[in-house]
């Protein structure tokens, strides 16, 4: 028994030490719950009529997380967007048909322990709206609404992502579009339910066809410079929250 009870405390310490030696740790919190995450994207745009302004576009999303270890899943739902085009000459409405059209997407972010302590981060791989590519990152995007790889993503019979553009409260009308974007989301854990970061991302978009022919144009767009004006917030919210509570309640929640 003496032997045994010896070789038992040996293989302990040995697992022990083997952990320590791993140089791994574990976060001392768990996100898993019901979050509210608002992103916010700035870029440069050059409108039809008005000229250059800086667009400011805040997406809403619910998501559901689980974490085990280092590792964290998300099943994301768009609730809304919203569009602050730098003036009141130009208004930019993304339909919510093409929001359901995304249904639930699942991501997947990593914990990160540093000296400034845990950071989450959440890439985001290349994603194609109102087209299919055989190769997402390098193929180029459709220029013309009878490409073969476009399709209505909307379902609202036409060609690729519809936007419902306004410019100096004359000119309106539908634009339809392709478009591809990809994020890379880094952020801190500031409390087990708020975590506040920065996104580095790209966007392209081509105009494929507009209702109003003034509209049928792609237009000038660069990520805004100052980096700070790209980030998310991301906040822990009750699990019977709903997209439905989010898109009343989303201001006041992230102090909008």
């Amino acid at each position: 028994m003496k032997m045994l009870a010896t070789m038992v405390t040996s293989l302990v310490l040995a697992m022990g030490l083997a952990l320590l030696g791993s140089g791994e740790e574990l976060p001392p919190f768990d996100l898993t719950g019901t979050w509210a995450v608002m992103q916010v994207t700035s870029d440069i745009v050059v409108y039809p009529f008005v000229g250059q302004r800086t667009r400011t576009t805040t997406l809403i999303l619910h998501v559901e997380m689980g974490q085990s270890g280092s590792n964290v899943t998300m099943a994301e739902i768009h609730c809304l967007v919203d569009t602050d085009d730098g003036t009141n000459m130009v208004v930019t409405e993304i339909p919510e048909a093409f929001l359901r059209s995304l249904g639930v997407v699942e991501r997947t972010a990593t914990l990160q322990a540093t000296v400034d302590g845990w950071w989450f981060v959440e890439p985001w791989p290349t994603e194609v709206h109102g087209a299919s590519l055989a190769d997402p990152v390098n193929d180029p995007l459709p220029t013309t609404a009878d490409d073969p790889r476009v399709f209505d993503q909307d379902g609202d019979g036409n060609p690729g992502i519809t936007v419902r553009v306004t410019i100096l409260g004359l000119i309106s009308g539908e634009v339809y579009a392709v478009q591809r974007l990809s994020k890379l989301l880094e952020g801190k854990v500031v409390t087990p339910d708020l975590i506040r970061g920065l996104i580095t991302w790209t966007n392209e978009q081509v105009t494929i066809g507009a209702s109003n022919p003034f509209l049928n144009t792609s237009g000038d767009a660069e990520i805004d410079p100052v980096r700070e004006r790209s980030y998310f917030v991301a906040i822990r919210v009750p699990p019977e929250t709903t997209c439905d509570d989010l898109k009343e309640s989303w201001r006041a929640l992230f102090g909008r």
